[in-house]
């Protein structure tokens, strides 16, 4: 608010005298002439002018930035030592807390109630990175992607034009696995014939997760479906796709042990050799490993269907931001920036057993001379990445509510696409 100044007025006082006239003055003798001398007055001492005492400038406090990663114990190492090495070279100042991938949101939840900071990053998978969104934990990454990124991988990472986060290594690829003494198939009706063959009352010919959507996905986008829509709104599993699809399974059922089909027991036989054939995921090395160190097995690439190669749903690994974090989108490019080198990549390639996330990446002698990522390779390219968007989580339900079914031939395998999309749909309208 402006005050109005008051205004002050000056006045001057002039007064004229009027002129008298005065008679002749009788003159004055004058005295002789006297120098006036004056006393001469002292010039003030100027006196410095007082030094002004600068007001001290507060030295920037280095931002420490938090980094939680949610992966297995077997890959913190390898992760945690990357983030520092690329820290440094950004000049980030971070601290990185390991956590339990399965225990990643109740702990951010747990921490809430205690009132504790959250992490400014989070490295994790596109599991996680559904989880969070739902929670509404995540902030939007404002950063642009490597141009030869795996397209599957962009698609894991965004819902229509919002990125969520960075994808930085890829897996959770699909394999064939045939024991030595068995050949490869090339096509899906050649896996049939080579599984239903081999089958005997001591031996299963095919294992694999029959229940879950992952072993669906490669059949059916060779096929020409999908999980959803383009733009990942809506499910579209009622489709001829899904029905020959479904065929190709029970097909392979037939091929299944005949005491206990579940993954875990197909896993084991493969192991012990009781298997002939199986498809799983470059995620089970380890566990297979833990049931024998000696294990031995073919690695082929997944047969073609209907004339199409297979494509095996792609997973990632990536870093995102909490919606509280104090990370600029300059921390986080300068970050970034490292971890797409190509040397960080293919290190954490080698050292995770998983694809790099680059394309370009995916012929480098490194990754070509390991079988499993070099299979892996061969589908990554055009692997679908499943978009972290309500339809596509409901496709997945709508899928594993009938597809156990669909394959052991419980219920008429023409109805169930319709039942899936059913499902699928009610889903979405919770």
């Amino acid at each position: 608010m402006i005050r109005a100044a008051a205004l002050i007025g000056v006045v001057a006082f002039v007064c004229t005298a009027c002129a008298v006239p005065v008679p002749s003055a009788t003159p004055i003798p004058v005295s002789p002439t006297v120098t006036a001398t004056s006393t001469p007055v002292p010039a003030p001492t100027l006196m410095p002018s007082p030094t002004t005492t600068p007001i001290p400038t507060a030295t920037p406090v280095a931002r420490r930035l938090t980094i939680w990663i949610a992966e297995p114990d077997d890959a913190q190492s390898a992760i945690a030592t990357e983030l520092q090495q690329a820290a440094q070279i950004a000049t980030l100042d971070i601290t990185i807390v390991p956590h339990n991938p399965d225990g990643l949101l109740l702990s951010l939840a747990t921490d809430q109630m205690l009132g504790l900071p959250p992490p400014d990053l989070i490295w994790a998978n596109q599991e996680a990175l559904v989880g969070l969104l739902a929670d509404n934990a995540l902030a939007p990454l404002n950063v642009d992607l490597p141009l030869d990124l795996l397209p599957g991988l962009q698609a894991i990472a965004q819902t229509d034009t919002t990125l969520w986060g960075a994808p930085i290594t890829a897996q959770d690829m699909l394999l064939l696995l045939y024991q030595l003494d068995r050949i490869p198939p090339a096509t899906t009706a050649d896996l049939v014939t080579l599984t239903q063959a081999a089958r005997t009352p001591e031996r299963a010919g095919f294992v694999q997760g029959w229940g879950a959507a992952r072993w669906l996905a490669p059949w059916l986008y060779a096929a020409g479906g999908a999980f959803t829509t383009p733009d990942g709104t809506q499910p579209t599993l009622d489709t001829p796709a899904m029905t020959a699809t479904l065929t190709l399974l029970r097909d392979l059922y037939q091929a299944a042990p005949r005491n206990g089909d579940s993954y875990a027991r197909g896993q084991r036989l493969l192991v012990q050799g009781m298997a002939a054939y199986a498809i799983d995921g470059d995620w089970a090395w380890s566990t297979y490993q833990t049931i024998s160190d000696t294990f031995q097995i073919g690695i082929a690439p997944l047969p073609t269907f209907t004339g199409a190669p297979a494509r095996p749903l792609i997973g990632g690994s990536l870093l995102m931001r909490h919606r509280d974090s104090q990370a600029t989108t300059d921390d986080i490019t300068a970050l970034l920036a490292v971890l797409y080198q190509p040397e960080v990549q293919l290190r954490l390639s080698a050292a995770l057993g998983r694809l790099p996330a680059l394309g370009s990446l995916l012929s480098d002698p490194s990754v070509q001379s390991n079988p499993r990522r070099a299979i892996a390779a061969v589908h990554a390219v055009t692997a679908p990445g499943l978009p972290p968007t309500p339809a596509a989580r409901c496709a997945v339900f709508g899928i594993e509510s009938y597809l156990y079914s669909a394959t052991t031939a419980e219920v008429p395998l023409n109805d169930i696409p319709a039942k899936m999309q059913q499902a699928a749909l009610a889903c979405l309208r919770q």
